[in-house]
């Protein structure tokens, strides 16, 4: 492109004026602007391809804008402008222990800047809160700034610091976060904090999890017993034992019951202690249940690795039971299942996340709670999974212990009759499935309560029904109508859940009602007369304790059949002619009795050799 004329403002001749200008740029690092005409044959806008300047110290300007306004700044300009943008360099020195009542607790930083210093805070946060308190730092010199960490900043709930500097020409630094080991003194962490799950303290009499939120100096547990008035329990995963733990360790959850007179308020009455620093707390899990408590005195959040299941906290006003949960409070004790010697929880005191727990993809989940007048269960899960089986996997939960009676709703999830697991997670390969459940009483006078509540968008065109076997009832409709059990569970109840489509759910229902006998009876033996073997069928229309014993007509017993706990249903018992000592028995007529739940019926039998 050619130009024809080239005007500058002011207007001195080009060569004089393009010396002037760039004399100043060079000088005093002052930007211009350059208006071209438009004379060219095409008419278009001048591009920085039409015109080449160098600046003072031989470096090119540079264009900004386009059209017919260049802006150029000259070399002395960028390394100017460079300096000028510079933010401060910060040196600062952190305390890694701070002494609850030292004197003289300060923060100090050495600032470096060539525009000059504006103002230097120190930033702190107390516990996990959002809100900022900005402390103003002392020049003591040219460079060096300080400031004091007043006694009211330091308590158990922990701070953390960081520097920020502004220089003169708005620039910004700041330091990254720094928090101690922060002192407290005696009798200062207290379970009456409001924060506290405990705020009122442990009630007697009731079975509870605590943990406690600092680093004792002086950790030491005095053994006793509940005929001492209390006792301590922690869970040791490797054989699923209690134990009676020796000290209190930060990060660790404990069971404690007391029969004082009035509740049990935990506080660091005789030791001094150390609040953790209010940064990612990680504890490292075993495999199998877990119990954790919080390093924190204020509630906070966790991140589950992958694989471990959700957070379960025990007891809820007077009454006990295990509930799943997403936030840590502080003095309580928590349980988490790890299916590997590899999972971890982290503790995170400034993070807004959720518990972790496992993503439900192409499935759905739905918990079952059970609720009783003096016990609950909140564990039940089921549901299907894409990536579970149909059998035990990671994704099924075992049964979380309890010291003493509870209300549990178990799961037998391969249909062999152990009922060891709270929740039964199953593969997408699979639409329709029945669920074997029991309910465990254990004294609860009742009535107790079964509900369902969706943890996740199901299929429209999924349905759910509940058998309630002892008493042959069935609700079709289960997501929207409970499931109520009047009276007292004396061992366990058992229960049948069906989820499907509509046919499925109205052919499963008649199936299984036809397996599940209306009462108790003995059938006659077969073949009878016999020599030596015959069989007995029996009926039990509920899960307990069954007998079947041999008598001859002496009235004496000769051979125990059966004597254990059998799940309901059509059963068939053989006797082979011998004694309890394994001997033949003679001709003769015998007895054969079944007793279950207070029912008892006899039928007679002849030997013939």
């Amino acid at each position: 492109m050619r130009l024809k004329s080239l005007d500058i403002i002011p207007f001195f001749p080009l060569k004089k004026a393009l010396l002037a200008l760039l004399f100043l740029c060079g000088m005093v690092a002052q930007d211009y602007k350059v208006i071209t005409q438009q004379v060219s044959i095409s008419q278009k806008p001048m591009t920085s391809d039409s015109l080449v300047l160098k600046g003072y110290l031989g470096k090119n300007f540079h264009q900004s804008g386009d059209g017919d306004s260049l802006t150029l700044k000259g070399g002395l300009w960028n390394i100017a402008s460079g300096l000028y943008s510079t933010p401060p360099a910060i040196k600062a020195s952190f305390p890694d222990t701070v002494k609850r009542y030292a004197k003289n607790v300060y923060t100090e930083a050495v600032v470096t800047d060539m525009n000059g210093i504006r103002n230097t805070n120190l930033h702190v946060q107390i516990g996990g809160s959002q809100e900022i308190y900005i402390l103003p730092m002392e020049a003591i010199d040219d460079s060096t700034y300080r400031v004091s960490i007043s006694d009211s900043l330091r308590t158990v709930f922990n701070l953390r610091a960081h520097i920020v500097t502004e220089d003169s020409m708005s620039n910004i630094s700041a330091t990254v976060f720094n928090t101690p080991f922060m002192e407290f003194g005696m009798e200062e962490l207290t379970m009456a904090d409001t924060m506290s799950y405990y705020p009122e303290g442990i009630q007697s009499e009731s079975w509870r999890m605590f943990s406690f939120p600092g680093q004792l100096h002086k950790n030491k547990i005095e053994q006793s017993s509940l005929e001492d008035g209390h006792v301590f329990y922690e869970w040791n995963p490797e054989n699923n034992t209690w134990l009676k733990p020796d000290s209190i360790q930060v990060g660790k959850g404990y069971w404690f019951k007391h029969r004082y007179k009035d509740p049990v308020l935990f506080k660091n009455k005789d030791t001094t202690g150390y609040a953790v620093p209010l940064k990612d707390y990680t504890i490292q899990l075993d495999k199998d249940c877990n119990m954790v408590g919080s390093p924190f005195s204020f509630p906070v959040r966790a991140e589950l690795s992958e694989g471990v299941s959700k957070l379960f906290k025990y007891g809820s006003g007077n009454k006990e039971g295990w509930a799943d949960t997403t936030v840590f409070d502080p003095w309580a004790g928590y349980a988490v299942y790890s299916p590997t010697d590899t999972g971890t929880i982290t503790f995170k005191p400034f993070s807004d996340s959720s518990i972790v727990a496992r993503s439900v993809q192409d499935g759905w989940r739905m918990e079952i709670d059970v609720i009783g007048a003096e016990y609950f269960d909140r564990t039940g899960t089921i549901g299907r999974m894409n990536g579970a089986d149909e059998v035990i996997d990671p994704y099924d939960v075992p049964l979380l212990p309890s010291p003493g009676n509870s209300l549990r709703l178990l799961m037998d999830i391969e249909s062999t009759g152990s009922y060891a697991h709270s929740s039964d997670i199953r593969s997408t390969d699979e639409f329709n499935g029945v669920w074997n459940m029991q309910i465990q009483g254990n004294d609860d006078p009742g009535p107790i309560r079964l509900t369902a509540s969706s943890m996740s968008e199901t299929p429209t065109d999924l349905r759910f029904a509940i058998i309630d076997v002892p008493n042959r009832e069935v609700i079709s409709n289960f997501s929207q109508q409970d499931l109520t059990i009047e009276g007292k569970i004396e061992h366990v109840h058992d229960i049948i859940l069906i989820a499907g489509d509509e046919s499925y759910l109205l052919q499963m229902i008649d199936d299984l009602l036809a397996d599940i006998p209306e009462q108790y009876s003995l059938g006659q033996n077969y073949p009878n007369p016999f020599n030596p073997v015959t069989k007995m069928n029996f009926a039990l229309p509920r899960t307990g304790d069954v007998s079947i014993v041999i008598y001859n007509l002496m009235g004496q017993q000769i051979r125990t059949l059966v004597s254990e706990n059998m799940e309901y249903g059509f059963h068939t018992v053989t006797w082979n002619g011998l004694d309890q000592l394994g001997r033949p028995v003679s001709s003769g007529v015998y007895f054969s009795e079944l007793r279950a739940r207070g029912f008892r019926q006899t039928k007679k039998m002849l030997m013939l050799k």
